[in-house]
C-alpha cells in the first residue's frame, strides 16, 4: 500500500511538473507569435479606396508599449524584428505597398499577386509611413504607420 501511494504521488508531481511545462511553453509561444502581424485593408467595393488598415485581430498592442509610440492613431501598429506583416485586402482588388522614407523590410515583394496579399519580414528598428494604392482608385495612396522596436 504504502508503494501504491508513493506511485501515485509521483505520478501526480510528474503530471503538474509536465502541465505547467506545456502551459508556460504555450503563453511564450503565443506572446512571441502576436507580434506577427495580419493586417486588412478595408477596401471600398465602389470607389476601390482604401478605407482603412486594422489589425486582423481587431487588437491594438501598442497600448501596451510605454511610451505609446502610436498615440491616438489607431492605424498605427507595433512590432518587432524577424517578425512578420501580411496585408490582405477586403476585396478582390490589387493592392500595392510604398515606403517613401525608408522601410522596415529587407527585401520584400510590395506587390499584391494571385493570393491577395503581401507578406514581409521586418528588418529594420524604426517608424515607417507607408501608403497603400489600390488597384482602380483616384483618390491614391492612403497612408497608415508601422512602428518596430
Amino acid at each position: 500500500m504504502t508503494i501504491q501511494r508513493v506511485n501515485y504521488y509521483s505520478f501526480l508531481k510528474i503530471s503538474f511538473v509536465i502541465f505547467i511545462s506545456l502551459f508556460s511553453s504555450f503563453s511564450m509561444g503565443d506572446h512571441n507569435s502576436g507580434r506577427d502581424k495580419a493586417l486588412v485593408i478595408k477596401i471600398d467595393p465602389v470607389t476601390h479606396c482604401a478605407i482603412s488598415v486594422e489589425p486582423a485581430n481587431h487588437k491594438q498592442d501598442c497600448k501596451l508599449e510605454s511610451p505609446n509610440p502610436c498615440k491616438n492613431d489607431p492605424e498605427c501598429i507595433c512590432s518587432k524584428k524577424e517578425k512578420y506583416i501580411v496585408w490582405t485586402a477586403s476585396t478582390q482588388d490589387k493592392f500595392d505597398i510604398n515606403f517613401p522614407n525608408g522601410t522596415p523590410f529587407k527585401r520584400c515583394n510590395y506587390k499584391s499577386e494571385s493570393a491577395g496579399e503581401i507578406r514581409c519580414k521586418i528588418k529594420n528598428d524604426g517608424d515607417f509611413y507607408y501608403e497603400v494604392n489600390v488597384e482602380g482608385c483616384a483618390n491614391n495612396p492612403y497612408d497608415p504607420r508601422i512602428v518596430v522596436h
